[in-house]
């Protein structure tokens, strides 16, 4: 009697339930459902989701419901296409439809191309910012250099201080300069034959370079060069962005009208903030450099009292400049009087690599 009594009340319970959710109006079930989905419970919601879209056709709501259905469906679903399609041309908000098209690239069937196409369209978004590094990491990984470049170059320009790109970045650097020392065939190098009576001062100047960009990229520890050598010849122009906020300096190659990331180096800035903003030149370039400090008698190179390391790139606002430092600690930190401070073996690099006159732009 028990049981008999207990299934009739399990029975009545249920009818009720049955009875009060179709006496429920739907705009109350959509609200309740769309609680469900954002809960976790999108099996729970999908079925009253699925029939918002026609019966809110016409009205203002039409675009959300469509919204709810297609993250919602994606969400049990994640191949699901069609309802993502559908809001692309359902509504007008810029953030729906970037989150539809981000969709929709990563359901492609050329994943790739969409992502690319999307990247274009949206650089400035996280999800471009995931397809950058997405890609990026595997045009590293076969070795795809112009490739990983293109891409990662945009993720400096849009997301340059995440720690997506500091990572990828730095990965693009080591293999950028892999291939500069090496004898890889690349557009930007030329070779030049030495020919009798040549030295390498008139083979720069020739060349419009330096006689430390070519012993640097040619591995050579000394000026002597024979008749018949086959010296590489860099004609690139270069770029220094100095980022204050960060503690980074990105050098960038500019030829054939691209201007491509190279490398990224840790720097030292100002500790009181008086690193200058602005765009500037380099109008000096000193090797084992005295220093000038301001007030006192010049301190020369090899004293205790000279802080600026092995090599000193002055610009032109009077007192600064990039500089080496015999404290590798100083490095990636505020902590200079305002000049840019560099490991001794960054800047050295960064010396012979970029020529005088080269644009330094310094910003937070």
């Amino acid at each position: 009697m028990k049981k008999f009594l207990l299934f009739i009340f399990i029975l009545v319970c249920a009818a009720a339930a049955w009875f009060l959710f179709f006496k429920t109006p739907f705009p109350e079930k959509y609200a309740q459902a769309k609680e469900q989905f954002k809960a976790g419970q999108a099996e729970k919601a999908l079925s009253v989701l699925r029939k918002a879209p026609e019966f809110y056709k016409d009205k203002p709501e039409y675009a959300e419901a469509v919204y709810y259905l297609a993250k919602c469906e994606t969400s049990i679903d994640k191949n699901h296409r069609t309802n993502w399609q559908l809001l692309t041309k359902a509504t007008t908000d810029k953030n729906k439809i970037i989150e539809a098209e981000y969709q929709l690239a990563k359901t492609s069937e050329n994943k790739d191309v969409a992502a690319k196409k999307f990247i274009d369209k949206y650089p400035a978004t996280e999800e471009a910012k995931e397809f950058m590094v997405s890609i990026g990491n595997t045009a590293l990984s076969q070795n795809k250099i112009e490739e990983a470049e293109d891409v990662l170059q945009k993720l400096a320009d849009f997301h340059g201080s995440s720690p997506e790109a500091k990572d990828m970045l730095s990965k693009l650097g080591e293999l950028n300069m892999k291939r500069f020392y090496s004898r890889a065939e690349m557009p930007f190098i030329e070779y030049h034959v030495v020919k009798s009576g040549e030295y390498l001062s008139t083979i720069a100047k020739k060349n419009k370079t330096s006689v430390g960009s070519i012993k640097r990229i040619n591995g050579l520890t000394g000026d002597t060069i024979r008749k018949g050598n086959k010296l590489k010849i860099d004609k690139s122009d270069y770029l220094i962005k100095i980022d204050v906020s960060d503690n980074v300096l990105d050098l960038f190659r500019i030829f054939g009208g691209k201007t491509n990331f190279v490398k990224r180096y840790p720097v030292g800035t100002g500790k009181n903030d008086n690193t200058p903003r602005g765009a500037y030149k380099v109008n000096l370039k000193e090797k084992e450099p005295t220093w000038y400090k301001p007030g006192e008698a010049p301190i020369p190179y090899g004293s205790k009292e000279n802080e600026l390391g092995t090599r000193w790139m002055g610009i032109d606002c009077p007192g600064f400049g990039i500089h080496g430092t015999w404290n590798p600690e100083s490095v990636g930190r505020a902590s200079s009087a305002g000049c840019i401070r560099m490991l001794n073996k960054d800047v050295e690099e960064l010396f012979d690599i970029t020529p005088f006159g080269v644009t330094v732009i310094i910003k937070d």
